[in-house]
């Protein structure tokens, strides 16, 4: 099958929140850019937004909040992990977002976005902290706007098309490898400047129902765009930090609290008492809700019945209307009404790695650049703590205008890649005339994640995650046998959950310390070490030996003085079981399977072997 050749300037790997806004920006900073987006789906309902979203988490707008509000609130769930000039850039730049998504969706204020008497946008409290940064949204067309936008401006869109090789060259980015997951065509693209905005770990552990796609995240999202930045030699930063899913039971999707909480609900244990002071999704309300699982006082509910009728039908609309459209059914099928203390069911689920809710991901600064150059990173694969979607955005824009400058000034790079040994090497799965099937190790992978990885953390239990990370890589998946393109890319996905459960292990185990709530609750170090505090463990691939290397850099100087603290404290664990019962010692000297060995050696006995007459 002969490979198609694309020269480009900007190449954008994911066509999400941020991987659109980088499209739309690149292209207006520099209408001539040669702009590519390659997804893995059509970019019109991929991604984490595909159906829609309810609002942007953290925002500054006039009469609310301003740029240091977000960077308080930013220095303090991230506990001082944080570029406090990205912070501030991500506030400043969000009034900007929000008019940008009234133009794309034609849609004016007081529509999309809810305003107040004096012609504000009406912001709510969320965050722990004294300030209003939570911007409601009635966003069920935004992805299909954008995605509009993207076409209209002349960008070229490879729908369906899956980047599984980033090239570099003098380690300066020169362009990328795809191939469509319908058709097999492959494509050979080559760009000066990449951007990535291919989204989260999200499809990392394996949820309890053992659903392969029913998760929080989109599934689409296995952390490609960690593996890609790893394996091109960008520097990975906070890979210790997990985000732990507290989601709607048995759904596997969110409960969105985001929604209720601003709007009066909160969150109870079993027996209704209300189990944390603020429903913000920092590490400190997650141990809040493992304590009580742990103290017997699950399951955890989100509480809604005491609320107004006009709010409950208010939010069923936005519920069952907006990113997850069949919550409406789950309920009516269960015969559950939010009119009940007990109808919103909540469980921890799987964890994953992603910095729009937590903290993990490719190091970038303000500009959305790398460590690598002519590599830039934006949304949930670049690690702007609890960015949010607001953070896509923003840095999805700053991504693709800083991207399309870059490539303006550098020169056209020259691949010179065996093309044909490069596709023949991938499609080695489907070539294969059998093996393993893929959702078999697919399984194993998330599984061993969620059984050794999920917080508190062990380091017995991690050490020995790693011996299955390095037992996989050898025998597991050399053998995978795929029937079709859309199977193969599962095994690229598998490779990245691989890679990124590496880098997650072993960024835990540098740090010395707990620190974010339950995200790396460490029991071998059960407490907050200040001699952690300012400091970034960094993973990055040597390029030269193959080999996963881990450090610790200073995050930048901070220009204000907030807290980086959350209010609450680790458990003292203290499980006294007493001493139990001790039987007298065996003879460890056995005569009788001694003889056994010695007369019928190691083979099968005879008598285990099936007889012609039987």
């Amino acid at each position: 099958m002969a490979y198609r050749k694309i020269d480009a300037d900007v190449i954008i790997v994911g066509g999400g929140s941020a991987g659109t806004f980088a499209a739309i920006k690149a292209k207006t900073a520099n209408p001539k850019a040669r702009v590519v987006v390659l997804d893995k789906g059509p970019i019109e309902t991929s991604g984490a937004i595909g159906r829609g979203m309810d609002a942007l988490n953290i925002v500054s707008v006039p009469g609310y909040g301003t740029p240091e509000d977000v960077v308080e609130a930013l220095t303090k769930v991230s506990e001082g992990i944080i570029d406090q000039e990205a912070a501030y850039v991500l506030g400043e730049k969000s009034i900007e977002v929000i008019k940008d998504l009234e133009e794309f969706t034609g849609r004016e204020p007081g529509d999309l976005f809810p305003v107040d008497e004096n012609g504000n946008y009406k912001c709510n409290y969320l965050h722990p902290t004294q300030k209003p940064l939570y911007l409601a949204m009635d966003g069920e067309d935004i992805k299909r706007a954008l995605a509009r936008e993207v076409r209209r401006l002349g960008c070229t869109v490879l729908d369906r098309t899956a980047t599984v090789k980033l090239f570099t060259a003098d380690g300066k980015v020169t362009g990328v490898f795809a191939f469509d997951i319908r058709t097999g065509e492959h494509f050979l693209i080559s760009a000066p400047a990449v951007v990535l905005t291919a989204g989260c770990a999200g499809r990392f552990g394996m949820p309890r129902d053992g659903y392969l796609s029913g998760i929080y995240e989109f599934p689409g999202n296995t952390g490609d765009g960690y593996a890609l930045a790893y394996h091109a030699g960008a520097e990975m930063v906070n890979m210790e930090c997990f985000q732990t899913n507290l989601l709607m039971k048995d759904f596997n999707g969110p409960a969105c609290g985001y929604v209720v909480i601003p709007r009066g609900g909160y969150g109870i244990n079993a027996l209704g008492e209300k189990y944390w002071s603020h429903g913000y999704w920092s590490g400190d309300m997650f141990l809040a809700v493992w304590r009580e699982f742990t103290e017997g006082r699950g399951p955890v509910y989100l509480k809604l019945d005491h609320l107004p009728e006009d709010t409950i039908q208010g939010l069923e609309k936005i519920l069952w209307g907006t990113e997850r459209t069949v919550r409406g059914q789950f309920h009516k099928q269960r015969n559950e009404n939010y009119r009940c203390w007990d109808s919103v069911e909540q469980g921890m689920e799987e964890i994953t790695l992603c910095s729009g809710h937590s903290m993990s991901g490719i190091w970038v600064n303000k500009d959305a650049e790398t460590s690598v150059p002519g590599l830039f990173a934006a949304g949930d694969c670049a690690a702007v703590p609890h960015q949010y979607l607001t953070g896509a955005f923003v840095f999805g824009g700053i991504a693709g205008k800083t991207a399309a400058e870059y490539a303006a000034k550098a020169k056209a790079p020259k691949l010179d890649i065996d093309v044909d040994k490069l596709w023949k090497e991938l499609r080695v799965p489907l070539d294969r005339p059998d093996g393993l099937p893929v959702e078999q190790v697919e399984i194993k992978i998330r599984g061993k994640v969620s059984q050794y990885m999920t917080p508190p953390k062990s380091d017995p239990l991690y050490n020995k995650m790693l011996w299955w990370v390095d037992r996989m890589r050898r025998e597991d998946v050399p053998n995978i046998k795929v029937c079709d393109f859309h199977d193969l890319i599962k095994v690229t996905e598998i490779n990245s959950m691989i890679d990124c459960a590496e880098m997650a292990v072993k960024a835990s185990l540098y740090r010395t310390e707990s620190r974010w709530g339950l995200s790396h609750y460490r029991l071998t170090h059960p407490k907050v070490d200040s001699k952690w505090d300012g400091k970034q463990v960094v993973v990055k691939k040597n390029l030269a030996t193959g080999e996963m290397e881990v450090s610790s850099k200073d995050v930048p100087k901070y220009k204000w003085d907030y807290p980086t603290r959350l209010e609450y404290e680790y458990p003292e664990l203290k499980l006294e079981i007493g001493k139990g019962y001790v039987h007298p010692d065996n003879d460890y000297n056995d005569p009788w399977i001694t003889e056994k060995v010695s007369r019928e050696g190691m083979d099968i006995p005879k008598r285990m072997t099936v007889k012609k007459e039987d």
